[in-house]
């Protein structure tokens, strides 16, 4: 007597049904399996994904000093801190339209200087008209302005460049440009006809982006 065969036959396990449910069955632990192994792998792949940091640049106006009377003996060297001010964000409007036309990568000064021109901005510093603008990588920026109805040819650009270009530092300008060379800061001296009438001290720093 064949036991086997007796149970199929018993049970009807040669059902063409049960054939079905069989391979309805083998087909889903199958997939199964498959959805298993896929996951398992993208927790894997998500794990092991490196995150790298993203970081941008950060430019500061961390001080500015003013002498309004650079040159004691002459009353007409008098000019008070906001034309001072004024006169700065003017050559910085100049610097503005000349970055738009450039096919390169600003420099740190470039970008010091762009970064001094939105915080006088902020400060609700407006410019005045200004004549013959020019700038030079290693002199800075100068141009032709107006104060009281003199022309006069003013300067913005870095310290050792402006040592040059004008006569001695006040002792409250020199002070600042030692102290942020030492701290490796920018340093921008603002000069108007050979005379030096203020510094600004810009850092530069890396910020990290946070994304949601």
């Amino acid at each position: 007597m064949d036991t086997g065969n007796s149970l199929i036959e018993r049970f009807h396990l040669n059902h063409p049904i049960w054939l079905v449910a069989g391979g309805l069955i083998a087909i889903l632990l199958i997939a199964l399996l498959v959805i298993a192994f896929k996951s398992r792998a993208n927790k894997s792949s998500t794990s092991a994904q490196v995150v790298i940091p993203e970081f941008i640049e950060v430019f500061s106006v961390d001080n500015a000093i003013f002498e309004i009377a650079p040159y004691k003996e002459d009353d007409d060297s008098v000019i008070d801190e906001y034309t001072l001010k004024t006169i700065t964000l003017t050559l910085l409007v100049g610097l503005g339209e000349y970055l738009t036309k450039m096919h390169e990568n600003p420099s740190d000064q470039h970008k010091a200087m762009a970064a001094l021109g939105k915080d006088l901005e902020s400060k609700g510093v407006y410019p005045i008209a200004y004549t013959q603008w020019n700038q030079s990588p290693i002199q800075g920026i100068a141009a032709k302005v107006i104060i009281d109805g003199k022309f006069r040819i003013a300067l913005l650009g870095p310290s050792l460049a402006m040592a040059r270009a004008t006569t001695a530092f006040p002792y409250s300008i020199n002070e600042v440009v030692e102290s942020a060379h030492e701290k490796g800061n920018t340093v921008l001296v603002l000069a108007i006809d050979g005379l030096a009438y203020g510094v600004y001290e810009i850092s530069h720093s890396l910020q990290e982006v946070i994304k949601d």
